[in-house]
């Protein structure tokens, strides 16, 4: 195991993916401008092609994901409303993982949080930009020590890491939206590789 495993913890069912902003009849394509809702527009968007696929397979590094989670076992790519995902767990069975999903389907972007998970959220953090490109963080249970971050790479498209702190980061005191952005900042750097 690494030594830098932040010691994260899956949780049950979709409790790895917390709140997803799902897609609305009005955020269409077609019948929303964006960025809307307060978003902050992307400045230097990335191409589409950066999420075409699946997380599993360009999301992180072996090494990035042994940094986070030490030795993971294989990643499981779903598919859901908002585009692909991949679920990893740590191979040791500690209980550490967490999701990643290219949100690709909404045309919406960072939009999409804003809209439908800002006004009904627990807890709503606007996160330092990564490399320039606009993050939030949020959870939809009160008390939840898990958190969502959703980035944006442009206005129509953003990717999100959803994941929940193990007892350990837990009792460090430690932010599930901080580690969340940290986890974050790394699959950027993959995606901006592919750019």
């Amino acid at each position: 195991m690494a030594t830098g495993t932040l010691l994260l913890s899956a949780c049950d069912g979709d409790r790895t993916n917390p709140g997803t902003p799902t897609p609305s009849a009005s955020a269409s394509s077609s019948s929303a401008s964006v960025p809307n809702s307060g978003a902050p527009a992307v400045q230097n968007p990335l191409p589409a092609k950066v999420l075409d696929g699946s997380p599993c397979d360009s999301a992180l590094t072996p090494q990035q994901l042994e940094t986070f989670i030490g030795e993971p076992s294989p990643g499981k790519p779903k598919t859901d409303v908002l585009g692909t995902a991949c679920d990893w767990s740590s191979a040791s069975g500690s209980g550490a993982g967490f999701s990643i999903s290219y949100q690709t389907k909404s045309d919406q972007g960072i939009s999409l949080p804003y809209k439908n998970v800002k006004p009904k959220a627990a807890r709503w953090v606007e996160l330092d930009p990564i490399d320039g490109y606009p993050a939030i963080g949020y959870t939809n249970i009160q008390d939840d020590n898990g958190c969502a971050v959703v980035v944006g790479v442009s206005d129509q498209l953003a990717y999100s890491v959803s994941l929940s702190l193990g007892d350990k980061a837990t009792q460090q005191g430690k932010d599930g939206c901080v580690l969340g952005r940290d986890v974050a900042a790394e699959v950027l750097k993959n995606l901006k590789g592919r750019a």
